[in-house]
């Protein structure tokens, strides 16, 4: 069974549009080059934001940008005190430092929950900005109503974006989590012992039927474009079907993550309320 995520991401977008009446919020989502596999997400951003009544605005600098433009940029918008949050549209550019880049923003506009300032308060289990697509796989599985307590969890994918992060949420809900690489031993057999799949690899069609069981819930996180320009997700259709729940693609955690970004910027103009 196919599983999607409108539903929660209208009753968020709901929350959001009620929130902005009340309080003025604003990003700026810095994008580097013209990659096609990030154009739909930012697409999505704008979308949202016409639709709650948040000003998104994206800022496109050319392929060739310089490290030292980009810093410039971003520093430009530290010091607008007008502006709630900034993301930085990954991936960037091959001479680009997106790590360094990521952790000069000020950690109080990181709408993504990813500089390191963040994901430390994350790992200490603190209050504060969360990643936004391990946000939304979470929400998609509490939303399904899917046990979270006890199960065994087995992430593909280490980025410091999704799969580690959401490693850390996932304990936070008391599951056991096996977080699973391109050095995994037997990737076949730690995917079959999963109660919980989620794919975060960024390879089409990665996982294959004979690594899933009938008992298992597939989460795919992953958007690929094929040469035609069509979507796929890290999971094959028939590994989807022959799983209990699989999560669509498009149409699923993709959907809820554009979401989950604007409850952190919202999140963000509450902090700096009380400043």
């Amino acid at each position: 069974m196919l599983i999607y995520g409108k539903e929660i991401r209208d009753r968020l977008k709901e929350e959001i549009r009620q929130e902005a009446m009340k309080n003025t919020m604003s990003m700026v989502i810095v994008r580097v080059g013209d990659d096609p596999s990030s154009l739909s997400y930012v697409r999505g951003i704008s979308k949202f934001a016409e639709e709650t009544g948040v000003k998104a605005e994206i800022l496109n600098l050319p392929e060739d940008a310089s490290e030292n433009e980009v810093i410039k940029c971003i520093r430009k918008l530290n010091n607008d005190t007008g502006l709630t949050g900034i993301m930085l549209q990954t991936p960037l550019p091959k001479h680009l430092d997106a790590n360094r880049l990521v952790n000069l923003i000020d950690y109080n506009k990181d709408v993504e929950g990813i500089h390191n300032y963040n994901l430390g308060k994350l790992i200490s289990k603190e209050e504060g900005v969360k990643p936004a697509t391990p946000k939304a796989v979470i929400s998609m599985l509490k939303a399904y109503d899917i046990a979270l307590e006890g199960k065994k969890v087995t992430i593909i994918g280490r980025s410091m974006t999704v799969g580690s992060p959401l490693a850390v949420m996932m304990t936070g809900e008391n599951c056991t989590v096996t977080l699973c690489h391109s050095k995994t031993r037997d990737l076949q057999k730690e995917a079959l012992n999963a109660d919980i799949l989620v794919a975060a690899i960024g390879k089409q069609e990665f996982v294959t039927p004979d690594m899933v069981n009938e008992d298992t819930v597939i989460i795919d996180v992953g958007i690929n474009f094929d040469a035609q320009g069509k979507m796929f997700g890290d999971v094959h259709s028939e590994a989807s079907a022959k799983a209990r729940m699989a999560s669509a693609v498009p149409g699923g955690v993709g959907m809820i993550t554009v979401a989950e970004l604007f409850d952190n910027l919202r999140v963000l103009s509450r902090n700096q309320a009380r400043f």
